[in-house]
This record gives structure tokens, C-alpha cells and sequence, in this order.
């Protein structure tokens, strides 16, 4: 049961993959099946000729040389060794970028998962990476992440940006400041599909046993977010021995990851052979696709929602965007000293269609003291009594379980959950089939 509902959220493009340094280095520049962490720690001493030395983790490693050599010499050799992976990919990697698995997190510096995806078949894969040292974020020019176009976020920096990598205790504690501070921020569709409560997680080889993971995961809001779904986490029993296995477990699937001891190359095996099944399967439908008319002047939608709702509108916003409509939402658009609520009024009365963003967040200010949101509603409501018999304008979508409204209006409005991929597709075909309708445009079917 719990494979077919994280085969749904693969298909449906709601899973992120992170991919840890347990995984295995590419066969061309290691030995066998050698995980990552333990090629780099293995090269590290042998660096420092220490060929009696009893193997070490990579951590430990690092600080050895760091103490024999320098942090720098260090950080030089790191980055020579990682950087020796990019030609390459291993045959885990090859089978997982044939799902289409949206957003990858790269808990290591090389860019490996990247050519995984090249060669097989998405040379639109971007990269981008966390810069810890800089103040700013770096300039990434992410686009709305795709099946065929996926991002790869390298999350602890990458090799081709040294200076940028997580080795030692003190880059950690520097690194946890920044990234709980928002200093730099993640990417805008990174943080978005992090915190969507659609998003679930297949986490591989990540390593659930250090302490700050607790901290990490929670700063990044991939554990502590309501009403999402289980997510899983593949470790090998190497490391993750029994005796460590039941804190960790524990603390991990009361919030929401169950984690265990698996080959993670059967359960690659098993997706891609359980989706293959479901997409030959699946009935042909016919999708919208907008004309080039369409193009030149697209559909403009006014999003309304609480403001303590933001980073989940974004997810909505970032969305449709990358379906072809432009959309207008008060955080992104209102510039410091515009008179908002005349602005807000004159946007509302000129847009094409109005999406009033209901949430569990908002249901529970309601019963308090409200919001702009039910100003805003009541104007899109004014101007819905002014238009023609069965024109579409205001559109309904909830986020999570939510109550019904209490404007008689509402109820005869057909309500979309935009939780789900499936939910946002929903919502873009509704607002285009219309907008083409308006202009005398038959939707044609691709």
C-alpha cells in the first residue's frame, strides 16, 4: 500500500528525491559498489599516506588532514575528487531520472545526478546550489521544474563553487546559521515545493544519524508540515545498525518519515517498473494547449488568500505561471507606498478571472478577526453580479480540509483542491478553457 501511494506521488510529480552520500561513487573512478563518503575518506587518507590507519569516517577524515595538511589543501583535494565524478553516473542514478521525479537534492558536491539525467533522455536538467558564504543568494534562474526539465540542488554547496562546501564542524555551524537566518534563501521554486503540503520525500542513503539533521529538516520545513503524507527514507544496514536504528526511527516517523534498512536499487527497480505499467495504461486525454494568439495576451488571475499562507501560494503562483498564465499576487506586486487597498480594488475590477485560495490557516482566522482576503472576495463577488449569465470569473480552491464558506455564493461554485499536481492542472485547464471560450477560441486538443 505504502509503494503504490509513493508511486502515485512520483507520477503525479508531488515526490522529491534526496539523494545522500551513501550512495555508490560511479564504477569508473571507484572500487565496486564504494559509497561516496567512503571513496572520499579512503582518498583523504591515502592523500596523507596514513595506509595503516583504520578507515574513517568522511568527517573524521577531513579533520585529520585538515590537522596534518590545511583546510585549504584540503578543501583543493575535495573539490579535485568530486569533480572527477561529473563525466559520470551510476546505474541507480540512470533509473531514477527515468521517473519524473521534479526536484532532486544532492546532499553531495558533485554534479553526477545531473548527467544521470542528461543522458538519459532530459538535456533541460538545471543545476543550482546553496552558497553558505555569500549573504545573498546565488543568481539561479530557475524555471518552474518539469518531468523533462528537473532541477538538481546541490543543498551543502558544490565542487565547482569550493568555497562553497560543507566539510568540516565549523562550515556546519556556519552553514545552519545561514540557512535558519535565510541568508542567502533558498530558490523561490526550491523553498515552494519544499513546503507544499503535497510534497513527500525519497530519501536515499542520506544518513539519519546525526544530530543537526533534526534542525536541518526542520528549517527547511520538510518535517513539521501538516497533513502531508508519509515519506520514506532508504539507509543501508552497514551503517544504520540496529542498536542506533531504534532512536532514530522513532524520532523520524513521529514526524512523518519512515526510515529502514532497504536496497534502494530494488526499490528503483520496482518504480520505474510500476509507473512504466501505469503510463502505458493510462487513456490518451486531451490536454488544453493555448494558441499562439494565446500567447501575446494571456490570461491575468488575481490569487486572494491569508497572508500567513504565502509560502503555499507561492507553490499555486510558481505553478501556474509555468502553465501559461500571468499571475497577480499582492507580495509579489505591490510596491511599498502604493495606496493597496485602491490598488487592490482597481486590479480586482480589471483581471481575468479571480482564484479565492481557501486554507485550514484562514478558517481558523475567520473565527477570530478575518481578513484583507474577505474585502477582497466581497469585491470579486460585486463585480460577478455584473457580469453575463454563466460567465466564469471567480474561481474556488481549498488547501488542505476545509469548511464550507459561508457566501451562498461560493456554494454554487465547483471547488478545486490544489493540493495535488493533478489539483493544479485542474485549475489551469479550467481558467484557459475559459479565457479561450471568451475570446471565441475553441480549446484545441493536443
Amino acid at each position: 500500500m505504502f509503494f503504490k501511494s509513493l508511486a502515485s506521488k512520483v507520477l503525479e510529480g508531488d515526490c522529491v528525491l534526496v539523494l545522500g552520500p551513501r550512495i555508490s561513487a560511479p564504477q569508473e573512478v571507484s572500487e565496486g559498489d564504494e559509497p561516496m563518503d567512503e571513496y572520499l575518506a579512503a582518498r583523504l587518507l591515502a592523500a596523507l599516506g596514513a595506509d595503516k590507519i583504520p578507515a574513517l569516517d568522511l568527517r573524521a577524515a577531513i579533520a585529520r588532514y585538515e590537522r596534518e595538511k590545511s583546510a585549504s589543501a584540503c578543501r583543493n583535494l575535495v573539490q579535485g575528487l568530486a569533480g572527477g565524478f561529473d563525466d559520470y553516473s551510476t546505474a541507480l542514478q540512470r533509473k531514477l531520472a527515468k521517473l519524473p521525479f521534479r526536484l532532486v537534492l544532492a546532499a553531495t558536491s558533485d554534479r553526477t545526478m545531473a548527467k544521470a539525467f542528461a543522458v538519459s533522455g532530459k538535456p533541460g536538467v538545471q543545476e543550482a546550489y546553496y552558497d553558505y558564504c555569500r549573504g545573498v543568494a546565488a543568481d539561479h534562474a530557475l524555471r518552474l521544474p518539469s518531468a523533462d526539465e528537473p532541477i538538481v540542488y546541490n543543498l551543502f554547496g558544490r565542487h565547482d563553487h569550493p568555497e562553497s562546501m560543507v566539510l568540516n564542524d565549523k562550515n556546519l555551524l556556519d552553514y545552519l546559521v545561514k540557512i535558519t537566518r535565510e541568508s542567502p534563501p533558498l530558490p523561490d521554486v526550491v523553498r515552494a515545493t519544499l513546503r507544499a503540503p503535497s510534497t513527500v520525500f525519497l530519501f536515499i542513503g542520506f544518513g539519519f544519524r546525526n544530530w543537526w539533521l533534526r534542525l536541518l529538516l526542520k528549517v527547511l520545513e520538510i518535517i513539521g508540515v501538516e497533513n502531508r503524507s508519509l515519506s520514506l527514507a532508504l539507509e543501508d544496514g552497514k551503517v544504520f545498525d540496529a542498536a542506533a536504528s531504534s532512536e532514530h526511527r522513532g524520532f523520524f516517523e513521529s514526524v512523518g518519515i519512515f526510515v529502514q534498512a532497504s536496497d534502494w536499487n530494488v526499490l528503483a527497480d520496482d518504480l520505474v517498473t510500476e509507473i512504466g505499467r501505469r503510463e502505458a495504461a493510462k487513456a490518451l486525454v486531451p490536454v488544453l494547449a493555448a494558441p499562439a494568439s494565446v500567447a501575446k495576451g494571456r490570461p491575468l488571475v488575481f490569487l486572494s488568500y491569508a497572508s500567513e499562507d504565502v509560502d503555499k501560494v507561492d507553490m499555486l503562483r510558481i505553478s501556474l505561471q509555468g502553465r501559461g498564465l500571468t499571475v497577480w499576487q499582492d507580495r509579489q506586486n505591490l510596491r511599498a507606498g502604493q495606496n493597496w487597498e485602491e490598488h487592490i480594488d482597481r486590479m480586482i475590477k480589471g483581471v481575468d478571472y479571480f482564484v479565492f485560495v481557501q486554507t485550514e490557516a484562514m478558517d481558523r482566522r475567520d473565527r477570530t478577526h478575518g481578513g484583507v482576503y474577505n474585502m477582497e472576495l466581497k469585491q470579486a463577488l460585486v463585480r460577478v453580479k455584473k457580469l453575463p449569465y454563466g460567465s466564469i470569473f471567480l474561481l474556488h480552491v481549498t488547501m488542505g480540509q476545509c469548511r464550507e464558506r459561508p457566501e451562498p455564493q461560493l456554494s454554487e461554485v465547483h471547488r478545486i483542491s490544489v493540493d495535488s499536481e493533478a489539483g493544479r492542472n485542474e485549475l489551469a485547464t479550467a481558467i484557459m478553457t475559459a479565457y479561450l471560450e471568451s475570446r471565441g477560441e475553441a480549446p484545441p486538443l493536443a
